[in-house]
């Protein structure tokens, strides 16, 4: 019988960071009540239900601003109003008689899927998402690994050690902070990579990490020794591709159209925007369907669907010649984009386990088994479109990219002349913080794909603004103390920020 073939699933979890507790309900908060419903719970539930392996079958990599987002103090009680909410607007949709009987019936199966995930979040996980995801990894069930801070894109910060530094730094430390779990690899975020970044990784101990695959073997072995292992592009295409990719069938369930954009004021509440618009709450009713207007989902179908493309998967694993196959997605896929992604992940695992060609492995088990790999840095890469960085640096961001640079050197500079006194440190961390999370990746994104440019240009000038006016108060030694109280307050995010560590990263 020829050796099993490797195949290696890494779900990479990422929102930004963006609790807002000065204010009652925001478009960050509702994205995050989504994933939760839609995706994480899900998740959970499922890798839990796989069969006891001696290694995990899959990876999760989780990124520290949503570990932050799901450890903030107000988010269980901010949570469960948002499901009460939620509830209430379900029942109102049941109870309208000028609704079809579908779209009736269809708001209380999604009444009873809230219940059920109400119990999940409560009473399963006692409202405790980073605990719950250690647990399945101190049970063997996954490996969790970690990425940049705030998922900044490192290959823009080439020439700021200081910055590369605390994004992979602050990142080692959340991960193990909220769950206990010391990461032997690392997540770039977006696939980002250039020729050297793996130095500032093996100073944070990191063994291997995702790139984008450009021709290159599917594992190099860097000049120091760590590993970049490269996605499998034509098995992941069959999976999140928009033209060809298995979530366009049209027995699934629409994404893009969602009957919270047709609540009125009154029915919307707190979800109304100023605008006139609504805030994302998920009221799905329909399926793909194909052009014209959308047929009713029908969960059956979709189900059946979903187990039919996963057999379709299957099959085409067993042919394909390569030794180790890495599949890296992002994890909102499953559940949030695909409705019916976790279904058909966990049938591709469970049933994948029953096949002996196939062997469902982790990338550091993965790794572990293989001896050797050509000794050669991968080329500079992304998994963005034409796999460059033109995504995130282009004529829409370029005036972003000095800002961030001035205050990388600024505070470099305080850094070093900042006395050792409490409230001087207290406002060098949060200086720290607002030039992480201005750093994020999600900005220029944003900016370049339009929908939410201007929501993401109001960040930028939010944590701009806030590092320019501590920077001013730190260098003319007139700290409001107050002030400094009410920003750390608004972003409570990593705060066990090691300046001497960073600065000592090995070169």
């Amino acid at each position: 019988m020829s050796k099993p073939r490797t195949v290696s699933i890494l779900l990479h979890a990422h929102l930004p960071y963006g609790l807002r507790p000065e204010l009652p309900i925001s478009m960050e908060e509702c994205w995050l009540h989504e994933t939760v419903l839609q995706c994480y719970l899900p998740l959970l539930e499922l890798i839990g239900r796989l069969p006891k392996a001696k290694e995990p079958m899959l990876a999760v990599s989780l990124s520290p601003t949503l570990l932050e987002l799901w450890a903030h103090h107000e988010f269980p009680d901010r949570f469960a109003a948002h499901l009460d909410r939620f509830q209430a607007i379900l029942q109102a949709e049941q109870d309208n008689a000028k609704h079809p009987a579908e779209r009736r019936k269809l708001a209380a199966a999604m009444s009873t899927d809230l219940d059920a995930a109400r119990d999940t979040f409560y009473h399963t996980h006692q409202a405790n998402l980073p605990r719950a995801w250690a647990q399945l990894a101190k049970a063997g069930k996954v490996e969790l690994l970690t990425t940049a801070a705030t998922h900044a894109f490192l290959p823009a910060h080439q020439s700021s050690p200081l910055s590369r530094r605390l994004q992979i730094e602050a990142g080692v430390d959340t991960l193990q902070r909220r769950t206990g779990v010391t990461p032997r690899g690392f997540w770039l975020p977006e696939c980002a990579y250039y020729p050297g970044l793996e130095n500032d990784l093996e100073s944070a101990s990191i063994e291997w990490f995702a790139v984008e695959n450009m021709g290159q073997p599917i594992i190099t072995e860097c000049p120091n020794g760590v590993r970049a292992l490269a996605r499998n592009q034509a098995l992941s295409r069959k999976v999140w591709d928009a033209q060809t990719g298995y979530p366009g069938h049209a027995a699934y369930r629409e994404f893009h159209h969602d009957a919270t954009h047709e609540l009125s004021s009154e029915q919307a509440g707190l979800y109304r925007l100023p605008d006139g618009g609504n805030l994302p709450l998920g009221l799905k009713y329909w399926r793909v369907t194909g052009s014209g207007d959308k047929a009713w989902y029908d969960a059956a179908a979709a189900k059946a669907q979903a187990e039919t493309d996963a057999a379709d998967f299957l099959a085409s694993l067993t042919k394909d010649a390569t030794g180790l196959m890495f599949l890296p997605f992002d994890a909102e896929l499953f559940g949030h984009w695909w409705h019916e992604g976790p279904h058909w992940l966990e049938q591709v695992l469970q049933n994948g386990a029953q096949i002996p060609q196939l062997n469902f492995s982790a990338p550091s088990a993965a790794l572990a088994d293989i001896e050797e790999a050509p000794v050669e840095r991968p080329p500079a890469s992304t998994w963005g479109r034409r796999s460059d960085y033109s995504f995130w640096i282009n004529p829409e961001t370029d005036w972003m990219y000095p800002l961030l640079k001035a205050a990388d050197r600024a505070l470099a500079e305080l850094i070093e002349t900042t006395p050792d006194d409490t409230l001087h440190q207290r406002a060098l961390q949060q200086l720290a913080r607002e030039l992480l999370l201005a750093q994020a990746s999600d900005w220029p994104f944003m900016i370049r794909a339009g929908a939410t440019k201007q929501y993401a240009e109001e960040r930028l000038r939010r944590h701009f603004g806030r590092f320019q006016y501590l920077a001013m108060q730190m260098r003319s030694d007139s700290i409001d103390e107050i002030k400094l109280a009410a920003l750390e307050q608004l972003d409570p995010v990593f705060t066990t920020i090691d300046f001497e560590r960073v600065l000592y990263f090995k070169a």
